[in-house]
Protein backbone atom coordinates (compact mmCIF):
# COMPACT_ATOMS: atom_id res chain seq x y z
CA UNK A 1 0.00 0.00 0.00
CA UNK A 2 1.62 3.35 -1.13
CA UNK A 3 1.82 5.83 1.81
CA UNK A 4 -0.29 8.52 1.78
CA UNK A 5 1.45 11.75 2.17
CA UNK A 6 0.44 13.82 5.32
CA UNK A 7 2.53 16.99 4.57
CA UNK A 8 0.01 19.06 5.63
CA UNK A 9 0.95 18.44 8.74
CA UNK A 10 4.63 18.39 8.38
CA UNK A 11 4.48 21.78 6.43
CA UNK A 12 2.59 23.24 8.96
CA UNK A 13 5.19 22.75 11.78
CA UNK A 14 8.05 23.12 9.51
CA UNK A 15 9.53 24.25 5.92
CA UNK A 16 10.89 21.92 3.30
CA UNK A 17 14.32 20.99 2.20
CA UNK A 18 16.40 22.66 -0.22
CA UNK A 19 17.51 19.63 -2.25
CA UNK A 20 20.45 19.48 -4.92
CA UNK A 21 22.88 16.52 -5.32
CA UNK A 22 22.31 13.37 -6.95
CA UNK A 23 24.12 11.87 -4.25
CA UNK A 24 20.86 12.80 -1.96
CA UNK A 25 18.09 11.46 -3.59
CA UNK A 26 16.28 8.34 -3.34
CA UNK A 27 16.79 6.45 0.19
CA UNK A 28 19.15 8.71 1.60
CA UNK A 29 19.27 7.08 5.61
CA UNK A 30 17.95 3.84 6.85
CA UNK A 31 18.58 2.58 10.25
CA UNK A 32 16.70 0.14 13.31
CA UNK A 33 15.77 0.75 16.95
CA UNK A 34 14.54 4.94 17.96
CA UNK A 35 13.98 7.66 15.46
CA UNK A 36 16.45 9.78 15.79
CA UNK A 37 18.55 13.07 14.42
CA UNK A 38 21.48 11.43 15.22
CA UNK A 39 20.70 7.82 13.89
CA UNK A 40 19.67 9.69 10.38
CA UNK A 41 22.85 12.01 10.50
CA UNK A 42 25.04 8.41 11.38
CA UNK A 43 23.66 6.77 8.21
CA UNK A 44 23.26 9.23 5.98
CA UNK A 45 24.01 7.82 2.13
CA UNK A 46 27.57 7.88 1.30
CA UNK A 47 28.06 11.25 0.02
CA UNK A 48 25.22 13.22 0.97
CA UNK A 49 25.75 15.85 3.89
CA UNK A 50 23.65 17.89 6.15
CA UNK A 51 24.53 20.94 4.78
CA UNK A 52 23.52 20.06 1.08
CA UNK A 53 20.12 18.65 2.51
CA UNK A 54 19.49 21.75 5.30
CA UNK A 55 21.35 24.31 3.76
CA UNK A 56 19.44 26.46 6.19
CA UNK A 57 20.67 24.96 9.35
CA UNK A 58 18.06 23.45 10.58
CA UNK A 59 18.65 19.94 9.92
CA UNK A 60 17.91 19.02 14.06
CA UNK A 61 14.62 20.24 13.97
CA UNK A 62 13.43 19.26 10.60
CA UNK A 63 14.48 15.49 11.30
CA UNK A 64 12.84 15.46 14.42
CA UNK A 65 9.70 16.84 12.73
CA UNK A 66 9.94 14.27 10.64
CA UNK A 67 10.66 11.51 12.89
CA UNK A 68 7.35 12.44 15.02
CA UNK A 69 5.28 13.33 12.25
CA UNK A 70 6.18 11.54 8.87
CA UNK A 71 8.34 8.16 10.20
CA UNK A 72 5.49 6.47 12.03
CA UNK A 73 2.42 5.65 9.41
CA UNK A 74 -0.11 8.80 10.52
CA UNK A 75 -3.32 7.60 11.64
CA UNK A 76 -5.29 9.74 9.33
CA UNK A 77 -3.52 8.03 6.81
CA UNK A 78 -5.38 4.43 7.45
CA UNK A 79 -9.34 6.51 6.16
CA UNK A 80 -7.55 9.35 4.34
CA UNK A 81 -9.07 12.42 5.99
CA UNK A 82 -9.41 14.13 9.64
CA UNK A 83 -13.20 14.44 9.33
CA UNK A 84 -13.24 10.77 8.61
CA UNK A 85 -11.58 9.77 12.05
CA UNK A 86 -13.35 12.22 14.21
CA UNK A 87 -17.03 11.05 12.77
CA UNK A 88 -15.47 7.62 13.77
CA UNK A 89 -14.56 8.53 16.99
CA UNK A 90 -17.85 9.50 17.65
CA UNK A 91 -19.80 6.50 16.83
CA UNK A 92 -20.69 8.34 13.34
CA UNK A 93 -19.98 8.82 10.10
CA UNK A 94 -19.57 6.87 7.03
CA UNK A 95 -18.06 3.70 7.83
CA UNK A 96 -20.29 3.33 10.91
CA UNK A 97 -22.88 4.11 8.69
CA UNK A 98 -22.42 1.84 5.84
CA UNK A 99 -22.34 -1.08 8.56
CA UNK A 100 -19.31 -2.92 7.35
CA UNK A 101 -20.85 -4.15 4.17
CA UNK A 102 -18.37 -3.84 1.92
CA UNK A 103 -18.96 -0.77 0.64
CA UNK A 104 -15.91 2.19 -0.08
CA UNK A 105 -15.01 3.25 3.72
CA UNK A 106 -14.75 -0.75 5.18
CA UNK A 107 -12.93 -1.41 1.70
CA UNK A 108 -10.08 0.79 1.92
CA UNK A 109 -10.11 -0.03 5.70
CA UNK A 110 -9.55 -3.94 4.47
CA UNK A 111 -6.80 -2.81 2.54
CA UNK A 112 -4.89 -1.08 5.20
CA UNK A 113 -5.41 -3.83 7.96
CA UNK A 114 -3.92 -6.42 5.14
CA UNK A 115 -0.91 -4.32 3.85
CA UNK A 116 0.27 -2.62 6.80
CA UNK A 117 -1.91 -3.00 9.98
CA UNK A 118 0.58 -5.31 11.80
CA UNK A 119 3.61 -4.71 9.38
CA UNK A 120 4.24 -0.70 10.45
CA UNK A 121 4.53 1.65 13.62
CA UNK A 122 1.26 3.65 13.60
CA UNK A 123 0.94 6.83 15.18
CA UNK A 124 -1.50 8.22 17.65
CA UNK A 125 -3.66 10.02 16.24
CA UNK A 126 -3.01 14.18 15.54
CA UNK A 127 -4.47 16.17 13.16
CA UNK A 128 -2.75 19.77 11.64
CA UNK A 129 -6.99 20.63 12.06
CA UNK A 130 -6.50 20.26 15.41
CA UNK A 131 -2.64 21.74 16.11
CA UNK A 132 -4.30 25.86 16.82
CA UNK A 133 -7.15 24.77 17.79
CA UNK A 134 -5.66 23.01 20.67
CA UNK A 135 -3.30 25.82 21.30
CA UNK A 136 -5.79 28.13 21.49
CA UNK A 137 -8.75 26.60 23.40
CA UNK A 138 -8.24 25.09 27.36
CA UNK A 139 -4.61 24.57 27.64
CA UNK A 140 -5.15 21.67 25.42
CA UNK A 141 -1.75 22.33 23.96
CA UNK A 142 0.98 25.48 24.57
CA UNK A 143 3.69 26.97 22.29
CA UNK A 144 6.09 24.86 24.05
CA UNK A 145 4.75 21.66 23.58
CA UNK A 146 2.16 22.16 20.44
CA UNK A 147 0.06 19.03 19.50
CA UNK A 148 -2.93 17.66 17.16
CA UNK A 149 -4.75 15.29 19.63
CA UNK A 150 -8.21 14.90 18.76
CA UNK A 151 -11.00 15.40 21.03
CA UNK A 152 -11.30 13.09 24.03
CA UNK A 153 -7.90 11.64 23.37
CA UNK A 154 -5.70 14.49 24.33
CA UNK A 155 -2.40 12.90 25.53
CA UNK A 156 -0.75 16.24 26.79
CA UNK A 157 -4.08 17.90 28.77
CA UNK A 158 -6.80 15.17 29.74
CA UNK A 159 -5.51 11.94 29.73
CA UNK A 160 -3.49 11.62 33.08
CA UNK A 161 -4.43 7.72 34.04
CA UNK A 162 -3.01 6.49 30.54
CA UNK A 163 -5.68 4.53 30.02
CA UNK A 164 -7.80 5.28 26.02
CA UNK A 165 -11.05 2.68 25.48
CA UNK A 166 -13.60 1.88 23.19
CA UNK A 167 -17.35 0.71 23.50
CA UNK A 168 -19.41 -0.15 21.07
CA UNK A 169 -23.39 -2.02 21.26
CA UNK A 170 -23.77 -2.95 17.81
CA UNK A 171 -22.18 -6.73 16.76
CA UNK A 172 -24.82 -7.19 14.22
CA UNK A 173 -22.09 -6.84 11.17
CA UNK A 174 -20.31 -9.93 12.76
CA UNK A 175 -20.08 -13.24 14.87
CA UNK A 176 -20.98 -11.60 17.67
CA UNK A 177 -19.45 -10.58 21.15
CA UNK A 178 -20.18 -13.69 22.41
CA UNK A 179 -19.14 -15.99 19.48
CA UNK A 180 -15.64 -13.88 19.43
CA UNK A 181 -15.71 -14.22 23.39
CA UNK A 182 -15.75 -10.64 24.11
CA UNK A 183 -17.61 -10.04 26.82
CA UNK A 184 -20.15 -6.76 27.50
CA UNK A 185 -20.34 -4.87 30.42
CA UNK A 186 -23.36 -2.81 32.08
CA UNK A 187 -22.87 0.54 31.60
CA UNK A 188 -23.55 3.08 34.80
CA UNK A 189 -23.74 6.20 33.57
CA UNK A 190 -21.93 8.96 31.66
CA UNK A 191 -21.00 12.74 33.03
CA UNK A 192 -22.21 14.45 29.38
CA UNK A 193 -19.82 17.43 30.58
CA UNK A 194 -16.75 14.98 29.83
CA UNK A 195 -17.04 14.71 26.44
CA UNK A 196 -18.93 17.74 24.81
CA UNK A 197 -17.14 17.77 21.31
CA UNK A 198 -18.75 14.58 20.58
CA UNK A 199 -22.54 15.09 22.46
CA UNK A 200 -22.55 18.74 22.04
CA UNK A 201 -23.98 19.02 25.55
CA UNK A 202 -22.65 21.92 27.95
CA UNK A 203 -23.20 19.88 30.94
CA UNK A 204 -25.74 16.82 32.27
CA UNK A 205 -25.63 13.59 32.87
CA UNK A 206 -27.04 10.21 32.04
CA UNK A 207 -27.50 7.22 34.02
CA UNK A 208 -28.47 3.47 32.74
CA UNK A 209 -30.35 1.24 35.03
CA UNK A 210 -31.64 -1.66 34.42
CA UNK A 211 -30.87 -3.90 31.41
CA UNK A 212 -29.62 -2.29 27.90
CA UNK A 213 -28.38 -3.04 24.76
CA UNK A 214 -25.32 -5.30 25.05
CA UNK A 215 -21.96 -3.33 25.16
CA UNK A 216 -18.47 -4.32 24.75
CA UNK A 217 -15.52 -2.13 25.74
CA UNK A 218 -11.84 -2.63 25.25
CA UNK A 219 -9.16 -0.51 26.30
CA UNK A 220 -5.52 -0.68 26.91
CA UNK A 221 -3.61 0.88 29.07
CA UNK A 222 0.39 1.75 29.73
CA UNK A 223 3.20 2.98 31.77
CA UNK A 224 5.53 6.82 31.67
CA UNK A 225 8.04 5.58 29.24
CA UNK A 226 6.02 2.97 27.07
CA UNK A 227 4.35 5.23 24.78
CA UNK A 228 6.11 3.57 21.25
CA UNK A 229 3.04 1.69 20.44
CA UNK A 230 0.42 3.93 21.16
CA UNK A 231 -0.81 4.62 17.81
CA UNK A 232 -0.85 0.61 17.14
CA UNK A 233 -3.06 0.33 20.17
CA UNK A 234 -5.27 3.07 19.28
CA UNK A 235 -5.86 0.85 15.71
CA UNK A 236 -6.42 -2.39 17.50
CA UNK A 237 -9.02 -1.07 19.99
CA UNK A 238 -10.77 0.91 17.17
CA UNK A 239 -10.28 0.75 13.12
CA UNK A 240 -9.26 -3.11 13.41
CA UNK A 241 -12.05 -4.31 16.03
CA UNK A 242 -14.58 -3.01 13.37
CA UNK A 243 -13.49 -4.35 10.49
CA UNK A 244 -12.24 -7.78 11.75
CA UNK A 245 -15.44 -8.14 14.29
CA UNK A 246 -17.65 -5.52 12.67
CA UNK A 247 -18.23 -3.76 16.28
CA UNK A 248 -19.62 -0.16 15.87
CA UNK A 249 -21.64 2.48 17.74
CA UNK A 250 -20.69 4.07 21.00
CA UNK A 251 -23.18 3.97 24.12
CA UNK A 252 -25.49 7.52 23.59
CA UNK A 253 -24.11 10.47 24.64
CA UNK A 254 -20.83 9.73 24.40
CA UNK A 255 -17.76 9.37 22.30
CA UNK A 256 -17.32 5.80 20.62
CA UNK A 257 -13.19 6.18 21.48
CA UNK A 258 -11.42 8.18 23.78
CA UNK A 259 -9.56 8.55 27.37
CA UNK A 260 -11.42 7.17 29.79
CA UNK A 261 -11.39 10.58 31.66
CA UNK A 262 -14.23 10.96 28.80
CA UNK A 263 -15.88 7.88 28.41
CA UNK A 264 -18.92 6.57 30.39
CA UNK A 265 -18.44 4.63 33.70
CA UNK A 266 -18.64 0.74 33.04
CA UNK A 267 -18.25 -2.07 35.15
CA UNK A 268 -15.66 -3.71 32.61
CA UNK A 269 -13.43 -3.37 30.00
CA UNK A 270 -10.96 -6.18 28.12
CA UNK A 271 -7.47 -5.24 28.15
CA UNK A 272 -5.49 -5.38 24.71
CA UNK A 273 -1.94 -4.31 23.86
CA UNK A 274 0.67 -4.24 21.07
CA UNK A 275 3.99 -5.74 21.17
CA UNK A 276 6.65 -5.96 18.40
CA UNK A 277 9.24 -8.53 17.38
CA UNK A 278 12.89 -7.28 17.01
CA UNK A 279 13.61 -3.38 15.97
CA UNK A 280 11.53 -0.84 13.84
CA UNK A 281 13.38 -0.14 10.67
CA UNK A 282 13.08 3.42 9.23
CA UNK A 283 13.98 4.53 6.10
CA UNK A 284 14.31 8.16 4.75
CA UNK A 285 13.65 9.03 1.24
CA UNK A 286 14.32 12.33 -0.98
CA UNK A 287 12.16 12.20 -4.19
CA UNK A 288 13.85 15.59 -5.73
CA UNK A 289 11.07 17.85 -3.88
CA UNK A 290 11.32 16.94 -0.02
CA UNK A 291 12.16 14.39 2.64
CA UNK A 292 10.13 12.40 3.38
CA UNK A 293 10.12 9.01 5.85
CA UNK A 294 8.93 5.55 6.50
CA UNK A 295 8.98 2.51 8.57
CA UNK A 296 8.42 -1.17 9.15
CA UNK A 297 7.95 -3.52 11.76
CA UNK A 298 6.42 -6.72 12.81
CA UNK A 299 3.64 -5.95 15.31
CA UNK A 300 1.79 -8.38 17.44
CA UNK A 301 -1.92 -7.70 18.69
CA UNK A 302 -2.96 -9.80 21.62
CA UNK A 303 -4.84 -9.58 25.19
CA UNK A 304 -2.88 -8.08 28.12
CA UNK A 305 -1.38 -10.28 30.67
CA UNK A 306 -4.56 -9.56 32.80
CA UNK A 307 -7.08 -9.24 30.22
CA UNK A 308 -9.43 -6.90 32.34
CA UNK A 309 -8.34 -3.30 31.88
CA UNK A 310 -9.13 -2.32 35.08
CA UNK A 311 -6.80 -4.77 36.43
CA UNK A 312 -3.75 -4.58 34.12
CA UNK A 313 -4.19 -0.79 35.26
CA UNK A 314 -3.81 -1.88 38.91
CA UNK A 315 -0.69 -3.87 37.95
CA UNK A 316 0.69 -1.07 36.38
CA UNK A 317 0.13 1.21 39.23
CA UNK A 318 1.31 -0.50 42.13
CA UNK A 319 2.22 1.44 45.27
CA UNK A 320 -0.50 4.42 43.47
CA UNK A 321 -2.74 3.54 45.87
CA UNK A 322 -5.16 7.15 44.98
CA UNK A 323 -4.52 6.91 41.19
CA UNK A 324 -5.70 3.00 41.65
CA UNK A 325 -8.84 4.36 43.23
CA UNK A 326 -9.44 7.30 40.75
CA UNK A 327 -9.93 4.31 38.28
CA UNK A 328 -12.76 3.49 40.23
CA UNK A 329 -15.14 6.60 38.70
CA UNK A 330 -14.55 4.98 35.11
CA UNK A 331 -14.64 1.09 35.46
CA UNK A 332 -16.40 0.69 38.05
CA UNK A 333 -15.80 -3.15 39.27
CA UNK A 334 -18.52 -6.09 38.37
CA UNK A 335 -22.06 -5.56 39.43
CA UNK A 336 -21.57 -2.05 40.57
CA UNK A 337 -23.91 -0.75 38.29
CA UNK A 338 -26.81 -3.03 39.77
CA UNK A 339 -26.98 -0.30 42.71
CA UNK A 340 -26.70 2.97 43.29
CA UNK A 341 -22.47 3.31 44.65
CA UNK A 342 -21.85 4.55 40.86
CA UNK A 343 -23.77 8.00 41.27
CA UNK A 344 -21.90 10.83 42.74
CA UNK A 345 -23.19 13.00 45.78
CA UNK A 346 -24.75 15.18 43.63
CA UNK A 347 -26.81 12.93 41.42
CA UNK A 348 -28.21 10.96 44.14
CA UNK A 349 -29.29 14.48 45.53
CA UNK A 350 -31.22 15.07 42.10
CA UNK A 351 -32.71 11.46 41.85
CA UNK A 352 -34.30 12.25 44.93
CA UNK A 353 -35.29 15.62 43.85
CA UNK A 354 -36.40 13.63 40.72
CA UNK A 355 -38.57 11.21 42.78
CA UNK A 356 -40.32 13.78 44.91
CA UNK A 357 -41.57 15.53 42.35
CA UNK A 358 -44.05 12.92 40.26
CA UNK A 359 -47.14 11.93 41.88
CA UNK A 360 -49.75 9.58 41.67
CA UNK A 361 -52.91 11.12 42.44
CA UNK A 362 -55.61 8.72 43.67
CA UNK A 363 -58.45 9.31 41.26
CA UNK A 364 -60.81 8.22 44.19
CA UNK A 365 -59.85 11.46 46.43
CA UNK A 366 -59.27 13.48 43.70
CA UNK A 367 -60.97 14.95 40.58
CA UNK A 368 -59.55 14.69 36.96
CA UNK A 369 -56.95 17.38 36.64
CA UNK A 370 -58.39 20.76 35.82
CA UNK A 371 -56.10 22.08 34.06
CA UNK A 372 -52.08 22.05 33.73
CA UNK A 373 -48.77 22.60 31.42
CA UNK A 374 -46.13 20.24 30.78
CA UNK A 375 -46.71 16.60 31.60
CA UNK A 376 -50.25 17.58 33.03
CA UNK A 377 -51.32 18.92 30.02
CA UNK A 378 -54.70 19.61 29.95
CA UNK A 379 -56.45 22.63 27.73
CA UNK A 380 -59.24 24.45 29.37
CA UNK A 381 -62.33 25.27 27.86
CA UNK A 382 -62.21 28.14 25.38
CA UNK A 383 -64.57 29.75 27.26
CA UNK A 384 -62.69 31.44 30.15
CA UNK A 385 -66.21 31.80 31.71
CA UNK A 386 -66.86 28.34 31.52
CA UNK A 387 -63.83 26.85 32.68
CA UNK A 388 -64.00 29.04 35.16
CA UNK A 389 -67.54 28.35 36.78
CA UNK A 390 -67.06 24.53 36.28
CA UNK A 391 -63.07 25.21 39.09
CA UNK A 392 -65.71 27.13 41.49
CA UNK A 393 -68.57 24.59 41.12
CA UNK A 394 -65.81 21.92 42.18
CA UNK A 395 -64.88 24.17 45.22
CA UNK A 396 -68.30 24.34 46.26
CA UNK A 397 -69.37 20.69 45.63
CA UNK A 398 -70.23 19.92 49.05
CA UNK A 399 -67.32 18.72 50.74
CA UNK A 400 -67.50 18.22 55.01
CA UNK A 401 -64.93 18.76 57.67
CA UNK A 402 -64.27 16.49 60.12
CA UNK A 403 -67.31 17.63 62.17
CA UNK A 404 -69.36 17.42 59.39
CA UNK A 405 -69.45 21.01 58.51
CA UNK A 406 -69.81 22.06 55.20
CA UNK A 407 -66.58 23.58 53.96
CA UNK A 408 -64.91 24.47 50.43
CA UNK A 409 -63.70 21.31 49.40
CA UNK A 410 -59.03 21.25 48.86
CA UNK A 411 -57.58 22.37 46.18
CA UNK A 412 -54.46 20.37 45.12
CA UNK A 413 -51.93 22.35 42.99
CA UNK A 414 -49.20 19.86 41.90
CA UNK A 415 -46.24 22.09 40.60
CA UNK A 416 -43.45 19.29 39.04
CA UNK A 417 -41.27 22.00 37.62
CA UNK A 418 -41.02 23.84 40.59
CA UNK A 419 -37.50 24.60 41.97
CA UNK A 420 -38.85 24.67 45.58
CA UNK A 421 -39.75 20.93 47.20
CA UNK A 422 -42.76 21.98 49.29
CA UNK A 423 -44.52 23.89 46.32
CA UNK A 424 -44.05 21.35 44.12
CA UNK A 425 -47.35 19.69 46.00
CA UNK A 426 -49.88 22.12 48.05
CA UNK A 427 -53.22 21.68 49.41
CA UNK A 428 -55.18 25.28 49.35
CA UNK A 429 -57.90 25.30 51.78
CA UNK A 430 -60.21 28.62 51.24
CA UNK A 431 -61.70 29.85 54.39
CA UNK A 432 -63.86 32.64 53.37
CA UNK A 433 -66.41 32.85 50.65
CA UNK A 434 -64.69 32.47 46.90
CA UNK A 435 -64.18 36.17 45.30
CA UNK A 436 -66.96 37.03 42.57
CA UNK A 437 -66.41 35.56 38.83
CA UNK A 438 -64.79 38.10 36.27
CA UNK A 439 -68.45 38.68 35.21
CA UNK A 440 -68.91 40.58 38.41
CA UNK A 441 -67.67 44.02 39.15
CA UNK A 442 -64.44 43.46 41.16
CA UNK A 443 -64.19 39.77 39.77
CA UNK A 444 -61.39 37.39 39.25
CA UNK A 445 -60.65 34.46 37.12
CA UNK A 446 -59.97 31.99 39.42
CA UNK A 447 -59.21 29.68 37.65
CA UNK A 448 -56.45 31.98 35.72
CA UNK A 449 -55.36 32.67 39.35
CA UNK A 450 -54.00 29.09 40.55
CA UNK A 451 -52.62 28.41 36.76
CA UNK A 452 -50.84 31.26 35.75
CA UNK A 453 -51.11 34.51 37.12
CA UNK A 454 -51.51 34.39 41.47
CA UNK A 455 -51.73 37.49 43.32
CA UNK A 456 -53.75 38.62 47.24
CA UNK A 457 -56.56 40.49 45.46
CA UNK A 458 -59.38 40.82 45.48
CA UNK A 459 -60.04 38.45 48.21
CA UNK A 460 -57.32 36.74 48.02
CA UNK A 461 -55.42 37.16 50.97
CA UNK A 462 -53.34 34.69 53.42
CA UNK A 463 -52.21 37.35 55.75
CA UNK A 464 -56.15 38.78 55.94
CA UNK A 465 -57.91 35.10 56.48
CA UNK A 466 -58.68 34.13 52.92
CA UNK A 467 -57.27 31.02 52.54
CA UNK A 468 -54.56 28.66 54.70
CA UNK A 469 -52.07 26.31 52.82
CA UNK A 470 -50.99 22.79 53.65
CA UNK A 471 -48.23 20.23 52.83
CA UNK A 472 -50.14 17.31 53.64
CA UNK A 473 -54.25 16.57 52.57
CA UNK A 474 -54.70 15.08 56.30
CA UNK A 475 -53.51 18.46 57.42
CA UNK A 476 -55.40 20.40 55.16
CA UNK A 477 -59.23 18.59 56.52
CA UNK A 478 -57.76 18.76 60.03
CA UNK A 479 -56.44 22.27 60.00
CA UNK A 480 -53.07 22.01 61.52
CA UNK A 481 -49.37 22.72 60.67
CA UNK A 482 -50.84 25.51 58.24
CA UNK A 483 -47.93 27.39 56.43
Amino acid sequence: MAKISNYALVAYLASGATLTSADCTGDISTFSGECTYEKFNNNLKTGCTIAELYPNGDAEAQVETLCRYDAPVQFVEIMGTYQRDRRYFKGSGPLVDEKVDGGYESARLERFEENMGSKALIGFPEYAARMKYNKDNGGLATEDNPNGYPANMNLFASCQLNTVMCCFTDDSNGDGFNANGDDTTDVCRHDLQDSPQSNHIKRGWSVFPGTETPTHCRGFTWKDGEEELLGNMMYDISYRTTINKGYLKGIPGAPMCGCVEHMPTVETAQCRTATKTGDIQFTFTNDGVKVSASNTADITYKDCDNRDLKGQFVANNQGDETKIATMDDHLAGFGVCTNEDYLSETELYLRERVSVRYHNVDPAVWSDIVVGEGIYFQPRDLDFKVADDRFRQMIDAGCKDSDDNDRHCIIRRVCVSCTSKPHRDIYYKRLTALPPPITESGGVNLLRLFKSYWNNKPANDMAAGDFALYSTYDDAREGTNAW
